[in-house]
C-alpha cells in the first residue's frame, strides 16, 4: 500500500460487517522505542481526528499484550528531528505519528467499515533521523534515491535507524500474525 494520502485511495473493496485492522509502521513522539506496538485509541491532523472502536481495541490489547493503545497523529512528511516530534506530541497529545492514519480512518469511516489500527514503532524520539522528510512522493512511493543520499548526508544517523526498521518489520510480521484472526 502507499503511503500518505495515496493510502486512502489504494484500499481494496470491503465485505458488508467486514472488520479491517490497519497494520503498519509508525514513529515514536515519545516514551515508545522501535520495535514497540501501539493499537490507536485516536488518530488526528490539522483537519480531522477520529476516535477508533474501543472494543476492538480491547481485543487486540488482550491478543497484543504487550502493546499500549496509544493517540497518534499523521504528517504529511516522515518527521525527522527530535524538536518536530515534541511539536507533534503536544500539539494532537500524540505519543506516535505516521503519514496515513487519518486518511485510511476517513475513508474506512465513510465506507462504514469496522477498522482498527496497530502500529508498529520504527523510530523512536529520542535521536534526529537521517533527513528522510522528502523520502516519499506525491503518490505514496519511497524514492530510494533520496533515501541514499540522506544516508549519504548523514551516516551516523542512518545506520541505528535502518537497524531500527529491521526490528521494527520483524515485529510488525509477528504481530500480523497474531491479529489475523481477530474479529
Amino acid at each position: 500500500m502507499p503511503a500518505g494520502t495515496a493510502a486512502a485511495s489504494a484500499l481494496p473493496e470491503f465485505e458488508d460487517g467486514e472488520t479491517v485492522i490497519v497494520l503498519g509502521l509508525c514513529g515514536a513522539l515519545w516514551r515508545l522505542k522501535a520495535g514497540d506496538v501501539a493499537i490507536y485509541g485516536r488518530v488526528a491532523d490539522a483537519a480531522h481526528a477520529f476516535v477508533l472502536d474501543p472494543s476492538l481495541a480491547d481485543a487486540l490489547k488482550a491478543a497484543l499484550p504487550g502493546a499500549v493503545v496509544a493517540n497518534a497523529c499523521t504528517s504529511k512528511r516522515v518527521v525527522t528531528t527530535i524538536a518536530a516530534r515534541t511539536a507533534l506530541a503536544e500539539r494532537f497529545n500524540a505519543a506516535v505519528v505516521d503519514m496515513e492514519g487519518t486518511h485510511l480512518a476517513a475513508a474506512l469511516a465513510l465506507r462504514g467499515v469496522r477498522f482498527a489500527m496497530v502500529r508498529v514503532v520504527s523510530d523512536d524520539a529520542s535521536r534526529d533521523l537521517p533527513p528522510v522528510e522528502d523520502a516519499i512522493d506525491a503518490q505514496g512511493r519511497l524514492q530510494p534515491l533520496r533515501v541514499g543520499l540522506a544516508f549519504v548526508r548523514a551516516p551516523r544517523a542512518a545506520f541505528p535507524f535502518v537497524r531500527d526498521i529491521r526490528r521494527a518489520l520483524a515485529t510488525l510480521t509477528v504481530t500480523a500474525r497474531t491479529v489475523g484472526g481477530i474479529r
